[in-house]
């Protein structure tokens, strides 16, 4: 555990996710209707019945397909169930590909403080050992490879403003580096995870632009702390754009072809439909691997809703699942987790 540098979380956070993961509601079906909910999405509505966003919002006549409201009856053009997710095409693999060879089990949290993760929990020697362990686990049920990385949150959201206003912080760059070259002695990925508070994806992408320039060294983005006005982290639930996502994999094509080097992997959290209000326009780059990753803890049948609902449903590329050891009621097994319909390219343990 290092020790120097307070974290001030929002002291709410733990209470509001799990609120939210209780209220989300149970989808009903109805032979040619359907009454929005608290967290719906036109997508995930669209997935539930077959149909499409374009086709249910011409019924509607909706002209911004992210505007829809709790309570708004909405016409389904086909009310026949979903196709199974083993039918979702996956992507082809592309020259470099990182997921198409192997799939990845990560430890996340920061150093700093284990009420954000395993990471935290754990000192360099053991968290080596316990993520060999582990990925060992999932490589004896596994059709490919299990290779382990470390998930770091290297911008972190605040409960307070800090000096510049931005709600986040910033780790120490050669504290990130100290855990991105113990990855790479140990044949392991390492992933900067980033929550932008009040700052932008394009501001805080820029101080890891170097790490994020090593050939072992990918990206995640948190939607949760990215707040709008008048937000707090930990207080409302953040969201992101497709704008900021494909800025994002912008920035990981421009790093891949300039260095020449393997494809990155992006990983994309989401345990709400709002906190991607426009997933339909997140696009696919050639050198960038997107995963969006259920994120979110309690019992199993709300995650396995959740898993349903934000990454078979709404599959953009790779599918990623996130356990909570200390959450989770109670914790998947390795076996569960790979008997999935949808088995997950990428697994993360906090």
């Amino acid at each position: 555990m290092v020790g120097k540098y307070s974290l001030r979380i929002a002291s709410g956070l733990l209470a509001s996710l799990l609120l939210l993961l209780i209220v989300l509601p149970v989808v009903t079906y109805a032979d040619t209707s359907y009454v929005v909910k608290s967290g719906d999405s036109l997508s995930r509505i669209a997935g539930e019945f077959s149909s499409s966003v374009q086709a249910i919002a011409s019924a509607n006549n909706i002209a911004d397909p992210n505007m829809i409201f709790v309570g708004q009856k909405l016409v389904i053009p086909d009310g026949s169930p979903a196709s199974p997710a083993a039918e979702l095409a996956r992507p082809a693999p592309s020259p470099g590909s990182i997921l198409a060879n192997r799939r990845l089990l990560t430890y996340y949290g920061n150093p700093y403080d284990a009420r954000m993760g395993i990471l935290g929990a754990l000192s360099k020697k053991d968290l080596v050992a316990a993520l060999n362990r582990r990925a060992a686990m999932y490589a004896s049920l596994s059709d490919k490879p299990v290779q382990p990385a470390i998930h770091f949150i290297v911008t972190v959201a605040q409960a307070d403003p800090g000096p510049d206003g931005k709600y986040r912080a910033r780790m120490p760059v050669s504290l990130v580096q100290e855990y991105a070259d113990l990855a790479a002695q140990n044949g392991m990925l390492m992933f900067l995870d980033i929550q932008v508070g009040h700052s932008t994806v394009q501001e805080e992408l820029v101080p890891w632009i170097p790490l994020l320039s090593q050939p072992h060294v990918h990206l995640a983005l948190d939607p949760e702390f990215d707040m709008w006005a008048g937000q707090l982290p930990g207080v409302q639930l953040g969201h992101m754009t497709a704008d900021e996502i494909n800025y994002a994999q912008q920035v990981l094509t421009n790093i891949v072809r300039e260095n020449g080097l393997p494809n990155k992997v992006l990983i994309v959290h989401q345990f709400a439909a709002s906190m991607l209000p426009d997933k339909g326009n997140i696009m696919s780059y050639p050198s960038v691997e997107l995963v969006t990753d259920m994120d979110g803890f309690g019992s199993q049948s709300l995650k396995l809703k959740h898993y349903q609902w934000y990454v078979e449903d709404e599959l953009i590329e790779y599918a990623g699942i996130k356990l909570f050891f200390n959450q989770d009621t109670p914790l998947f097994t390795p076996e569960q987790i790979m008997s999935l319909d949808l088995v997950p390219d990428v697994i993360i343990y906090q």
